[in-house]
């Protein structure tokens, strides 16, 4: 309807314009006649635009009138006569005397006039005419665009109706052709300096560029970057200013603040003056395979009773003890044994100055044995072999000499380097020669260290403790840590609000070759991460807060894939995937476990590993349980008994474990019960027809003879026909004559209903067959 009252407006406008165009002509042509009548008028020069502003007026002499007669009013004038934007101003007088000549005509301006008007005090403004109305004074009825966008005239295409709705987007597309064939102006930078991690989008603005140039240019090197994807590789930023010839420099200034310092603990000591330093206590790690004594040995030299404290009787966390003996201090680091814990024994090579490698002298090298030998050997750490279990029947040291051999380190007692003691850890024997090889070592690496400068060292272990917060458990290895210090770990800070040693007893400071367990940490520190005292809390947090923000960025790094990553993603089989959630007691037990999960390599099944965190299983933690559909994993950890109803209620799967090895089976049992189970058909018995009968109530009864084992009713059926199976599917019905029987046995005759099926013919086989589902492997 808006339509059709649209088209009406239109055909009542032009109708309006075309009668005014008629009255138009008319009176043209009447002004014509009536000048073409009259003597010829004098010239006047047609006026465009701007300059109407100088008209030319003709002005006919006077009648000759006594000077006292009023000047008779002016005619009024003729309408003037539009030729495409020209006006003519015709000033018709009075006709001229015959009895007086003519005067010359002058042109008068307006500008003379208005001042002989003035002077004579007789104002005669020109009187207005209105011009004829025009095609171009109509505007469509349709709402004008707003200022700002292209204005748009009512012209012969809306006279005509030939306008279209693509007008506006056709005009649009040509300015926008006009731009994009513009000279791009712009100046780019041919030196840049940028820091490094840096996003897409901010080294685009830098190099004054779109985003999606460098992003073309990336994908061409082989990397899919968004634009807030971060770049923090140097070269890949350098190769992508000289694409654009642009010569960037990398700024290191804010890695060199965060830094704090570039030197080692060993090269701040080396470079520490004589006179400040003084010897230190030996630090010593025990390694070896698991159950070959290393904690037994420890308690020993302690006179504790560490193992009966041990889940399943072996370590699962590193310990730090400090040990005082008759042939000095000595701090002892255990490690774990088992394989899970690989991670754990290298920070214990790391950090220390001496390993005692313990060995079963019934057992010898084990896989775990050569592990250490090797972590040693890259750590640069001399070897003690302690040949353990003197004390039992199977105890064999020529076999450990030649295996030691075989692993290039020749013992003492075959002409080599590599010391050797024979000990047993439940009798006491050779525990005093140990000891003294260990103090002998140890004079001769002259261990020392400077007590007076600021304080540094190694996380050994960190722990969530429920009425202390974050705890952990730090060696120092060069200075004087002190309560109220500020240190920087990795990414936390801390400000030390108490130490405690292993007995629990408390400290103020805590000198070289100490290890201490710290409070008042912003975070859990990873186990194996440094820390460094500096001077103010304010440093602490500004330091802590930079490497948090780069932590955050390599995270993200390592998730986003290039090229080849988006191929192979595309190509892998869809796999099963076990969500789990793993909560444990220290952060070096969840680290182990985490490890171990991840090393478990299927091509059916994959582990999602959906958190890890240290500390008891909270509600929290069974909400995301619930909502992910992930299985908790704990660790020697339980669970917050406001928790434990809400896991009813949820619906989620918890498993504890206090033995490393036990998670890790269940964990895979969990994947295979994830896998489809496999169907196998084994084949219980055949049977040949021999006969088709016919019934109204059943339809086509195959009378049947069997020729090899067992069928019975339960059975699935198949019916072989030429060698080749046409059809699978159940029993029905089994008869000996009227009857019917549950089986039926070899060389007996029978009738054969069979479900759904009635296309049986003499001499098919039908056999009958068992399924079962085999559970599949990893």
């Amino acid at each position: 309807m808006a339509k059709n009252l649209k088209v009406k407006i239109k055909n009542t406008q032009l109708a309006q314009a075309l009668q005014l165009d008629k009255l138009k002509k008319k009176k043209a042509a009447s002004v014509k006649k009536k000048v073409a009548s009259e003597p010829p008028a004098p010239e006047v020069k047609p006026v465009k635009g701007e300059e109407k502003e100088k008209v030319e007026e003709v002005v006919s002499p006077p009648e000759a009138t006594p000077a006292a007669a009023p000047t008779p009013a002016p005619e009024k004038p003729a309408e003037p006569v539009r030729e495409r934007g020209r006006a003519i101003i015709i000033k018709k007088g009075p006709p001229p005397s015959k009895d007086k000549p003519p005067v010359a005509k002058t042109p008068v301006q307006r500008k003379d006039r208005a001042v002989a008007e003035k002077s004579k005090g007789t104002p005669a403004p020109p009187k207005t005419t209105r011009r004829p109305a025009s095609f171009k004074d109509f505007r469509d009825v349709k709402p004008q665009r707003k200022s700002g966008g292209p204005h748009r005239g009512f012209d012969s295409r809306d006279r005509m109706g030939l306008r279209v709705g693509d007008d506006d987007k056709w005009r649009r597309r040509r300015q926008k052709g006009r731009r994009e064939g513009q000279e791009d102006l712009t100046i780019r930078p041919s030196n840049l300096t940028v820091r490094l991690p840096i996003s897409v989008k901010d080294l685009a603005s830098e190099m004054k560029l779109k985003a999606s140039q460098l992003i073309a240019k990336l994908f061409l090197q082989g990397i899919a970057a968004t634009i807030n994807d971060y770049l923090d590789d140097e070269t890949t930023v350098q190769l992508l200013g000289h694409e654009f010839k642009c010569e960037i420099a990398i700024d290191t200034s804010e890695e060199e603040r965060i830094k704090i310092t570039a030197k080692t603990v060993r090269e701040e000591i080396q470079e520490t003056d004589l006179e400040l330093l003084t010897f230190r206590p030996p630090v010593v790690t025990f390694m070896g395979h698991v159950d070959h004594g290393k904690t037994s040995l420890i308690d020993a030299i302690r006179k504790s009773t560490l193992t009966s404290g041990e889940a399943g009787a072996i370590t699962q966390h590193i310990g730090a003890f400090k040990c005082h003996s008759a042939v000095g201090d000595i701090t002892i680091l255990d490690t774990p044994g088992h394989e899970a814990f690989s991670a754990m024994r290298a920070r214990g090579a790391s950090v220390t100055d001496l390993v005692v490698l313990v060995i079963a002298g019934d057992e010898g090298i084990r896989d775990q044995t050569i592990e250490a030998i090797n972590q040693a050997k890259e750590a640069s750490v001399p070897i003690l072999v302690a040949i353990n279990k003197s004390d039992k029947p199977g105890f064999n040291t020529e076999n450990i000499y030649r295996e030691l051999s075989e692993q290039e380190h020749l013992p003492e007692a075959r002409g080599g380097t590599t010391i050797t003691v024979n000990c047993s850890a439940v009798s006491g024997e050779g525990i005093q020669n140990l000891l003294e090889m260990l103090s002998l070592q140890s004079e001769v690496l002259e261990l020392k260290a400077n007590k007076e400068s600021r304080a540094r060292g190694s996380v050994i272990e960190s722990a969530m403790h429920k009425g202390l917060g974050s705890m952990a458990t730090v060696l120092v290895q060069n200075g004087t840590l002190r309560t109220g210090d500020c240190l920087v770990f990795d990414i936390d800070w801390a400000r030390v609000k108490t130490m405690h040693d292993e007995q629990g007893k408390s400290l103020l400071e805590a000198p070289p070759s100490t290890p201490v367990k710290v409070t008042g940490i912003s975070g859990l520190p990873e186990a194996g991460s440094e820390f460094i005292t500096v001077a103010s809390e304010k440093e602490a947090r500004e330091i802590s807060a930079v490497r948090q923000k780069e932590h955050t960025h390599k995270l993200h790094q390592k998730g986003r894939r290039g090229i080849e990553g988006l191929l192979e993603k595309k190509a892998e089989v869809e796999k099963k995937i076990l969500h789990v959630m793993l909560r444990a007691d220290v952060q070096g037990s969840l680290e182990a476990l985490k490890q171990s999960l991840e090393k478990i390599h299927s091509d059916k099944a994959e582990v999602n590993i959906v958190s890890s965190e240290v500390g008891q299983i909270s509600e929290s933690d069974v909400e995301l349980a619930g909502a992910s559909g992930a299985v908790i994993m704990g660790f020697h950890t339980k669970v917050e008994s406001h928790a434990e109803g809400l896991i009813n209620q949820k619906k989620v799967t918890v498993k504890l474990h206090d033995i490393i090895y036990h998670a890790i089976d269940e964990v895979k049992s969990l994947m295979r019960d994830l896998l489809d189970k496999l169907p196998e058909e084994n084949e219980t018995g055949e049977a040949e027809v021999k006969a088709v009968f016919k019934s109204s109530h059943l339809g086509l009864i195959a009378g049947c003879q069997i020729t090899d084992g067992l069928i019975k009713r339960s059975h699935h059926a198949r019916l072989v026909r030429d060698g080749e199976v046409i059809w699978k599917g159940m029993f029905a019905s089994l008869k000996r004559g009227k009857e019917d029987v549950k089986e039926v046995s070899k060389g007996v005759e029978c009738g054969i209903l069979l479900q759904n099926f009635s296309d049986i013919k003499e001499g098919d086989l039908i056999q009958a067959y068992e399924i079962t589902y085999l559970e599949q492997e990893l």
